[in-house]
């Protein structure tokens, strides 16, 4: 499935042109991944990312997220396991210009909005709440989905066709926890494809 997904993002990245300017890099935070940027005309881009998270991420978020699951009502939770992340992120951005005297490069804050869809497979220990000490062990598959709202900063060097970036975005998630409110942030390098 993620072989399938890799593929099918860079098709799609290879059938836009290099008409105009786009970039391929690498994020670090939460979540790590690999992020594609398409620059629009009138200062506006298209970014699609994927990746993961540490599995010590989130820790507290994975035991509420048990006491939420009517499965377990009759339990008590002892502790989890995140086998696996993935994330999926699809951003429309509009950037800035931060005029600064005398620096070299161009600097940029954006905004914009976008989604995000999280898959984490779970591993749940837990034990009956009131007949004895046998622990019991559960997976579950924890989706996240819903919307996201971005701000950040890029900056594009002058003599190499690189940007680095550091930025902060809200989800506010449709499922499975409805309302919950999640901060991500990050920074990153990304490698510019200019027009010719």
């Amino acid at each position: 499935m993620k072989k399938n997904f890799v593929l099918l993002v860079f098709l799609f990245v290879g059938y836009f042109s290099l008409a105009q300017k786009q970039g391929i890099g690498l994020r670090l935070g939460d979540p790590v991944g690999i992020t594609y940027k398409k620059y629009l005309p009138r200062n506006h881009a298209f970014e699609l990312g994927i990746g993961g998270a540490s599995p010590q991420w989130h820790r507290t978020y994975y035991q509420n997220s048990f006491d939420e699951y009517s499965k377990y009502d009759n339990y008590r939770y002892v502790g989890h396991t995140v086998e696996s992340t993935v994330y999926l992120q699809a951003r429309y951005l509009f950037h800035y210009d931060i005029p600064v005297e005398g620096m070299q490069g161009k600097l940029d804050w954006y905004w914009g909005a976008g989604a995000m869809l999280k898959l984490a497979k779970i591993k749940y220990r837990y034990k009956d709440a009131e007949n004895g000490p046998a622990t019991f062990t559960d997976i579950k598959t924890d989706i996240d989905i819903g919307p996201e709202g971005i701000l950040g900063m890029e900056y594009f060097f002058d003599d190499i066709p690189l940007s680095v970036f550091g930025e902060a975005s809200l989800l506010v998630e449709l499922a499975d926890r409805p309302g919950a409110v999640r901060v991500f942030g990050g920074v990153g390098l990304r490698y510019i494809f200019k027009p010719r």
